[in-house]
């Protein structure tokens, strides 16, 4: 695979690189077969995109290719954006409610809408870093241009796990201190996971050098969410 960004697609059950997703006889459209895996080469190019979104918010790693190299994903950047705004709410009534932060929380909703986005910059960073740093995978044999988009896309999409902060948002006043940040933990680990597979699912990355990159990304995460609690902390001080 030469070119994650060009018009090459792959196939979503095994990441094979293919030619087309489909082939037309006359008034018929019939999908084409990986010959690979020998399965349907994408079985969401007549699916909503809605059951596709719901799909990769469920993990399915064949909804993580489609997204990435076969559809438009002009949508999901539309989605990533609504998914900044709900979650910079979530942190800006979160900074009132707990009575921390008190700062940042007067500096507004958009102080935190551009502190989320500084953090989704910083794990784009280091997840690009990561890559060059392990060489291995498809994504190593990409430019470095459409590793950096490919990077955004697998960020961008693990960040559809924020959309679990919309109950927490409409009933947090029903629920204890305890509930809310059980709550905001299980978001944060499904956030995780999201990003731990698309990263993984979409550089189609070896057996062998498999752990290494989850334990890598983990970290790349972890340093993520200090910077967070530290930069949360200053605004305490």
């Amino acid at each position: 695979m030469t070119d994650l960004n060009g018009k090459q697609y792959v196939c979503v059950s095994c990441g094979n690189p293919v030619r087309e997703l489909y082939k037309k006889y006359s008034n018929t459209v019939k999908p084409t077969h990986c010959n690979k895996c020998n399965q349907i080469t994408d079985k969401y190019i007549e699916v909503e995109e809605f059951i596709i979104l719901i799909d990769a918010l469920l993990l399915v790693s064949s909804a993580f290719r489609h997204m990435i190299y076969n559809g438009k994903f002009k949508l999901y950047w539309k989605i990533s954006l609504v998914v900044l705004l709900l979650e910079s709410f979530a942190l800006c009534r979160q900074n009132r409610e707990d009575g921390v932060n008190t700062a940042l929380y007067e500096k507004g909703f958009y102080m935190s809408a551009l502190q989320n986005l500084g953090e989704y910059l910083m794990i784009t960073v280091l997840l690009l870093f990561i890559t060059v740093i392990l060489g291995v995978g498809q994504l190593s044999q990409v430019s470095l241009a459409s590793l950096t988009l490919t990077i955004l896309k697998v960020v961008a999409i693990s960040n559809f796990s924020k959309f679990f902060l919309l109950p927490i948002l409409v009933w947090g006043s029903n629920t204890t201190d305890f509930g809310r940040n059980l709550h905001y933990m299980l978001v944060t680990g499904h956030h995780l996971c999201s990003l731990v597979m698309a990263y993984n699912v979409v550089g189609n990355i070896g057996k062998h050098h498999r752990c290494l990159s989850i334990l890598l990304v983990i970290c790349a995460f972890i340093m993520k969410e200090y910077v967070r609690y530290l930069s949360a902390f200053q605004m305490v001080l």
